[in-house]
């Protein structure tokens, strides 16, 4: 038995050698297809399924892959999107934890955020990336 696995393992490296393999974006779109494989199942969401299949085999397109160049673009293009989100959901949830404490004021002019301390009436706000003044009350 374990001379079988051994030579199985073998074959599967062997075929695997040149090709592009798994990375973040592939794991992502194969978990995201199960996901979305399940939801289909109920019967609302039926044509989910097409979705879900197309989203699996581009998984392992990626996967098998031969144009390493197309597949770290594509990588790179996703970690940018996935960076941007990350971001965008830390700022809300600090925003969220310090709601209390702070507010945010948007700078008219560079549409940047500032945290102020609230709770100190009208005060001038220095936006730190625009040097631009405003009065907000906080």
């Amino acid at each position: 038995m374990r001379g079988w696995l051994q030579r199985f393992a073998n074959t599967v490296q062997h075929f695997m050698y040149g090709r592009y393999g798994v990375d973040k974006l592939s794991t992502f779109l194969l978990i995201s297809g199960m996901v979305v494989a399940v939801l289909s199942m109920f019967r609302p969401l039926s044509f989910l399924a097409i979705f879900a299949f197309a989203l699996i085999i581009w998984s392992y397109v990626r996967c098998f892959s031969k144009n390493f160049a197309k597949r770290q673009k594509e990588l790179s293009r996703y970690l940018m999107i996935k960076r941007n989100v990350d971001n965008k959901l830390a700022f809300l949830k600090r925003r969220w934890s310090e709601r209390k404490t702070h507010k945010y004021v948007r700078c008219r002019m560079c549409k940047t955020y500032m945290r102020v301390p609230k709770g100190k009436g009208k005060i001038e706000i220095t936006c730190p990336k625009c040097r631009s003044k405003t009065i907000k009350r906080t």
